[in-house]
Parts: C-alpha cells; sequence; structure tokens
C-alpha cells in the first residue's frame, strides 16, 4: 500500500513540474543522455560542490533543462520517503532528493515543489565514480583516511554515516561491520580499527552551511 502511495504521489510531482522542462527544440545540442549531463570522463569525478560537470548549486529547473535524461522516482532518506530525479546509466546511480512526502511528522502531501530552489541532497552510488583526490567510490575506510586523514563515523540503523573533516559537504556511506560494532562513542583509534577494512558504498553530498555544526 506504501509503495502504491509513494507512486501516486510521485505522478502528481511529475506533472506539478513539468513546466521546468525544455521542449527538445529547446535543447542544446549533445545534452540528451546522462554522460551529456554530468560529464564524459571516466571514471565519474565527485566533488564537494559538483558531481561531474554538474554544480550542485543549481536550482532544479535548471537541472531538468541540462539532464532532460532525469527520470522522477521516490528515494528513502533517514526516516524520510523523498520525491527525487534519478540519473543512471552502466555503472552509476545519481539520485537528488527534491522534498519530503513523509517522516517521522506524518505526510506531507500535496507536495508543492519550488523549482526555483536546489536539490536537499544528492546520492552518489556505482563501481564508476571517484572520489577527490583519486579516491575510489569503493576504497575501504583505512583507503579513505590515508589520504583525508581524520575520519568521523556516526552509525544509525545499519548505515555507517562518515564525516571527512577535509571535504565539508561530502559524506561516505558504508556498512556497519556487524550489529555490535563499536562505533557511536568510541576513540578514533577504536572506530579505525573497527572499521579498517569496510568499503564505501556510495556518497551523500550537499552544499556546506556555515551554520551547521562541525564535528571536526
Amino acid at each position: 500500500m506504501r509503495r502504491a502511495r509513494a507512486i501516486q504521489i510521485t505522478m502528481c510531482v511529475m506533472v506539478s513540474v513539468m513546466a521546468a522542462r525544455v521542449s527538445p527544440a529547446q535543447r542544446a545540442p549533445g545534452q540528451r543522455g546522462v554522460r551529456e549531463c554530468l560529464g564524459a570522463h571516466a571514471p565519474l569525478l565527485i566533488g564537494a560542490v559538483r558531481i561531474g560537470q554538474l554544480p550542485l548549486g543549481l536550482s532544479l529547473r535548471d537541472i531538468l533543462a541540462r539532464c532532460p535524461s532525469a527520470r522522477w522516482s521516490t528515494v528513502n532518506g533517514d526516516e524520510t520517503l523523498d520525491t527525487a530525479i534519478v540519473l543512471a546509466e552502466h555503472g552509476i546511480r545519481v539520485v537528488g532528493a527534491v522534498g519530503t512526502l513523509e517522516d517521522t511528522d506524518g505526510s506531507h502531501r500535496p507536495l508543492h515543489v519550488d523549482v526555483g530552489r536546489p536539490i536537499k541532497w544528492w546520492q552518489v552510488t556505482g563501481d564508476s565514480a571517484e572520489l577527490p583526490h583519486g579516491v575510489p567510490l569503493d576504497a575501504t575506510w583505512s583507503d579513505a583516511a590515508r589520504t583525508y586523514g581524520a575520519l568521523h563515523a556516526f552509525a544509525l540503523n545499519g548505515t555507517v554515516y562518515v564525516t571527512i573533516c577535509r571535504q565539508p559537504g561530502l559524506t561516505l556511506l558504508m556498512d556497519s561491520p556487524s550489529p555490535t560494532a563499536s562505533i557511536n562513542g568510541e576513540p578514533d583509534r577504536v572506530v579505525n580499527s573497527v572499521m579498517a577494512t569496510s568499503r564505501i558504498r556510495g556518497v551523500l553530498l550537499s552544499l556546506p552551511r556555515s551554520n551547521h555544526p562541525s564535528v571536526c
């Protein structure tokens, strides 16, 4: 039943933002595929403020104009159900959360999408992407620590969210090594040992905000 409601919600959102898309005649030549939107470099280069050649600060209207191959879907966030746009091709999947449909406070319908605002957060997964300074998206905790220095981990519902002090706005997603793994509240040396061989399974991106507290 929840899936059926999500599909109905997504269809309503799609109708509400179709005006933001440009017609085929308005599109610049060559801007029709995922790689034309994100850039042709392989692997896809991910930075703190851009995914390939796509800046994170663009409005939803501008993203839909530059990325006509984007499709609409829903995605689960941290105890939320969000409507989202998806860019996917062989080896890469880029999801951008647009608006919250449901969370612990209940339903947020009808959802009115402001196409002038940027994406809330992005998630990139796949084996054809590369993080800053040449770190593959499937690297281990130890690999990332050697390149970036201090890492801070917080485990929630089986997922470990890893903050990189030298890369604000970029959060690594890793699986917890075990249900009883000691992570939250443990000294860095303990976490480094527990997480040493855990691999990155994705990355969350959001524009850094100066009013957000830092763990670094």
